[in-house]
């Protein structure tokens, strides 16, 4: 039973302001700490505000610009390179604004909207739609201010909007719970091997040898595995809808949200890539040395471009997890900006990558040591694909919710 709304022009409801062009703020004025917080659109990731990515400013520069002060329940939109890209204020703990990629929305008719479903509502298909719509054919994509003017908005009464938010609330609240629930089994794992392993790097033991990477029993491979990118082109399709697997980007392993897809010719092709769970993912371009343990999903696998795979043999003795928490440690990070290069974009390839100097146990100590680690990474395991049911039920009920397609007139929620 689809329920009934009205039409409205949302701009007529929003606060919408970005920081000025002329009071944009250049590299040097940032500071390593203050009491003025910016955020820039990388900090808008999917699990929310990441306010660690924060820089900070002085209070004249803070101050110069009130009208994108931040206030509790303002809405952030990126509107320069990756548009569209969302954070929530929730809580906010001090003095924050805005760089210039970011548009601060703030609802200004309560009675009227109910913001949590304002913030559904962005990041439901009809707004992707919209952005579509409005930056399609353009040479450098931007969503401008006075595109919001006239954006038209299926408005329910205000209960029916906070029935809608409450039960949207309550899957992402869900989500976000299994996310803080791996941060701390992530932290867990870095302290296990930090005491078992990188303690150990400066001391003399006889049981442990300095190997190239290549010289492992590892299996290396990239995107290009099959062929030149002209090769690639012709026989790879990436899809936005769901088809016969997932295509693995860097993206989406950190935001544990996968939406790019293969048909069964492009995943054959690619088959030197297949990913099955527990391979090491590390980004080798742009993005260099972020580093991911493939998850499990529910469909194929295949990786994406600018990274690179490394696992083990299937003859050979586990080293996935131990090279996993070694790369993603500060001395992995080093080891790998040793062989990072670029003027432009930094980038390290295969090659140069097998040629790193590793400090390996001996094979009693890895096999102790995975034995302690495998439950520990079983349950991650388990929870990270919980996170991806639940964003599949999230994101599937968005656009039924949003357009009425289910009623939710006569469900109990709780708007207290």
């Amino acid at each position: 039973m689809s329920l009934n709304f009205e039409t409205v022009s949302l701009g007529e409801h929003l606060y919408i302001k970005g920081r000025i062009g002329w009071k944009g703020l250049k590299k040097d004025e940032y500071l390593d700490q203050g009491n003025y917080r910016i955020i820039n659109a990388t900090a808008l990731e999917e699990e929310g505000i990441n306010w660690d990515d924060c820089g900070y400013i002085s209070k004249e520069r803070f101050e110069e610009s009130p009208e994108i002060i931040l206030k509790d329940k303002d809405i952030l939109i990126s509107k320069d390179g990756t548009i569209g890209k969302l954070g929530y204020v929730k809580n906010l703990e001090m003095d924050s604004t805005v760089a210039s990629g970011i548009f601060v929305v703030r609802n200004q008719n309560e009675e009227y909207i109910d913001t949590d479903f304002l913030y559904y509502y962005f990041k439901s298909p009809f707004f992707k739609w919209f952005i579509k719509s409005v930056t399609e054919g353009s040479v450098i994509p931007h969503l401008y201010q006075r595109d919001f003017t006239d954006m038209e908005f299926n408005l329910f009464n205000l209960d029916t909007q906070k029935k809608c938010s409450s039960i949207l609330n309550a899957i992402e609240e869900k989500i976000n719970v299994n996310r803080k629930i791996n941060k701390n089994l992530d932290d867990i794992l870095d302290s296990i091997f930090k005491e078992n392993f990188i303690k150990e790097f400066d001391n003399d033991n006889n049981d442990w040898k300095i190997k190239n990477i290549g010289e492992l029993p590892l299996i290396i491979t990239d995107y290009v595995a099959n062929g030149s990118f002209a090769s690639l082109k012709e026989n790879v399709t990436i899809l936005d809808y769901e088809e016969y697997a997932y295509f693995i980007r860097n993206t989406d392993l950190k935001s544990k949200s996968f939406q790019k897809f293969v048909n069964k010719h492009s995943y054959d092709f690619l088959k030197k890539s297949s990913l099955f769970g527990n391979e090491v993912i590390i980004s080798n371009v742009g993005d260099v040395g972020s580093v991911f343990l493939c998850p499990f999903l529910d469909k194929p696998m295949t990786l994406g471009n600018n990274m690179i795979l490394v696992k083990s043999r299937d003859d050979a003795i586990n080293l996935n997890f131990y090279l996993f928490l070694l790369f993603r440690s500060n001395y992995g990070q080093y080891l790998i900006s040793t062989i990072t290069a670029g003027s432009v974009q930094s980038k390290f390839n295969k090659t140069e990558f097998k040629s790193l100097e590793l400090t390996m146990p001996n094979d009693e100590l890895i096999i102790k040591f995975n034995n302690l680690v495998s439950p520990i990474f079983d349950y991650k395991n388990k929870i990270s694909d919980e996170i991806v049911r639940l964003t599949k039920l999230r994101d599937t009920l968005l656009p039924k919710l949003m357009s009425g397609e289910i009623d939710v007139s006569k469900i109990n929620c709780d708007l207290e």
